[in-house]
């Protein structure tokens, strides 16, 4: 075999490993509120609150594992998803990322965030990889729900 045919056989091989990995997403959604930072950050700044919040989200508990905070989350449907906090500014924001989940998706971390300026800003971004396209949507779908609950919250106070 020519060195030419195995390049050609070797390129081929990666080409079709590279195919199979999975994509790349990232979600970002933001929502701005005429609002104090505080007052915002004291309702959905407790990694732990989102249960308070989240209308897909029915409980929350918390525990340490390897010396980090992880909540466990039980969803509307019964499903468990356990993240951990890898992050935190108090007060504007926190970073997490997904331990375990049934949805087909890796590599899941997000950032919850709020921004102070003449109007609140609330930011959530989410990178992650799936095989499955319909993920990214779901992603979506879940960060929209809980900012919409979020707006509702506030506009009720």
């Amino acid at each position: 075999m020519t060195s030419i045919a195995k390049f050609s056989i070797i390129a081929a091989g990666l080409l079709c490993a590279t195919a199979a990995w999975p994509a790349d997403f990232q979600v970002k959604r933001s929502l701005e509120l005429p609002s104090s930072t505080p007052q915002v950050w004291q309702q959905i700044g407790d990694f732990c609150d989102i249960d308070d919040w989240h209308p897909k989200v029915s409980s929350c508990a918390l525990k340490v594992m390897d010396g980090s905070l992880v909540r466990v989350l039980t969803t509307d449907t019964g499903e468990e998803v356990t993240q951990k906090r890898i992050a935190r500014e108090e007060g504007l924001s926190y970073t997490y990322k997904t331990v375990s989940s049934s949805l087909p998706i890796e590599k899941f971390t997000a950032t919850l965030s709020v921004q102070p300026g003449e109007n609140l800003l609330i930011e959530w971004i989410a990178n992650f990889s799936s095989d499955d396209p319909d993920m990214e949507s779901a992603v979506v779908g879940d960060i929209e729900a809980g900012l919409s609950a979020i707006e509702g919250i506030l506009a009720s106070r």
